[in-house]
């Protein structure tokens, strides 16, 4: 599975796709694999990976809390520059920057600090992957707010706007915070943000789970104007284990100090608290400052390409699989098919309900594909585009309370591939090549 300067002349793609695999990704021939699982992780660039080394063997490591020693001071300032790298790579001038574990920990920093009351109402979408429900659902049930669900349009996948703008409008009194999806990650659909932010008007709240976006197409945030959003740095080639979320500072006094510790606060007494007023406030405790700064060095990386250059890769490798596997027969394709309403992720299943999923991704396993399969943690969305009707959805949820388990019933699921700019037009080829023997077989 040699890279294949074919990529080299199809439209879209990067004309140096080989230069860069063979610079920074070449563990991809060395061991032999296709590796189609972007949007559950990202690999690292090597160059990125030898930058961070050397910082780590050749520094004396300081604490963002001590501030008038040489280590301490070194550490700050790279920890600094990449809070800065952030809000300039997605610009986010209008924001308030703060380091998360990744995107799950943002989804829920928000859910349990946005306060939610009695008269407020929570929305959910029925794309969402688990992380922006759960806990959100969990509080608001809690504080006694009200809680809708907002349907996909089965027209182009994206959630259904007029049912949204007649939700919004039926609430009068309250806030509103919506937790929203930019692009799915089981279908790739893009939501339409600047059409959502005009039908919230000034009383709706949203949050922006950006999983799937950051790093492969570019974002401008100050357009978007959403109230938060929350992005993993594993997903746009960074280190794993922290992420950030952007808050708009005009929603930022919304957000009460909840959780403490080293550098949040002025000042503590026995019955009184007195919290910082910068970011720090929201950054308790030690921070992850070698993965901020390993971080920052990906997204200099990162604009060294260009993020509209790997948003048009991506989208091509995308769209030629799409067209691939449309002519093997059996296969399904979940979403529209339209790239103009997607990203490059492509998500498709063999037989109806997906109770073969499984059995395709260890097959391709065996060809040394990777994949993903199974319900991506949107198994709300996953079960909807799999044909389950609402009833066989309730009859599962139901066993699982009971403590019944079947993998065949309770978990159906798809096989997902994802894009990224060191795949190239050759494993494509191979991959719908594998698929199509593999499906000749059933």
């Amino acid at each position: 599975m040699k890279t294949n300067e074919v990529c080299n002349t199809y439209p879209g793609t990067l004309a140096n796709v080989g230069e860069i695999r063979a610079l920074d990704f070449p563990l991809f021939d060395t061991y032999d694999r296709i590796y189609l699982d972007s949007s559950a992780t990202t690999q690292e660039p090597q160059s990125v990976k030898k930058s961070m080394y050397n910082y780590r063997t050749q520094t004396i490591r300081g604490s963002n809390h001590s501030k008038n020693s040489m280590e301490a001071r070194e550490a700050n300032q790279r920890f600094e520059e990449s809070r800065h790298k952030l809000e300039l790579f997605f610009n986010a001038k209008n924001y308030v920057v703060a380091f998360t574990g990744g995107t799950t920990d943002s989804s829920n920093w928000t859910a349990l600090r946005f306060p939610l009351e009695k008269g407020d109402m929570l929305i959910l979408t029925s794309i969402e992957h688990n992380s922006q429900i759960v806990t959100a659902r969990n509080m608001a049930q809690k504080m006694g707010a009200e809680i809708e669900y907002i349907p996909d349009n089965t027209a182009n996948g994206q959630i259904d706007l007029k049912k949204l703008q007649s939700v919004v409008a039926n609430h009068k009194k309250g806030k509103i915070l919506l937790n929203l999806v930019h692009s799915s990650n089981v279908t790739g659909i893009m939501n339409p943000v600047h059409e959502i932010r005009q039908i919230m008007g000034n009383r709706g709240f949203i949050y922006l789970d950006m999983a799937q976006t950051a790093g492969h197409c570019p974002i401008d945030l100050d357009s978007l104007d959403v109230d938060f959003a929350g992005i993993s740095s594993h997903k746009m080639y960074g280190p794993m284990g922290i992420g950030a979320i952007f808050i708009n500072k005009k929603s930022i006094r919304h957000i009460p100090n909840t959780i403490s510790g080293g550098s949040a606060v002025k000042l503590v007494s026995h019955w009184f608290t007195a919290y910082n007023d910068g970011v720090t406030r929201l950054e308790p405790g030690t921070q992850d400052i070698e993965g901020a700064i390993e971080w920052g060095l990906t997204i200099d990386y990162l604009q060294k390409i260009g993020m509209a250059n790997i948003a048009a890769h991506d989208s091509a490798l995308g769209k030629l699989f799409i067209s691939e596997l449309m002519t093997i027969p059996k296969i399904k394709i979940l979403g529209p098919t339209d790239m103009k309403l997607r990203s490059s992720i492509v998500t498709f299943t063999g037989k109806a309900f997906g109770t073969d999923h499984e059995h395709l991704a260890r097959e391709l396993d065996k060809k040394g594909i990777s994949v993903r399969d199974g319900c991506f943690c949107a198994h709300i969305y996953v079960s909807k585009q799999l044909g389950a009707p609402d009833l066989v959805h309730e009859i599962r949820t139901s066993m699982m309370k009971l403590g019944i388990f079947n993998d065949v019933l309770m978990l159906p699921g798809a096989v997902r591939a994802s894009f990224a700019f060191y795949n190239n037009v050759d494993e494509v080829y191979k991959t719908a090549e594998a698929i199509r023997n593999i499906m000749s077989t059933y």
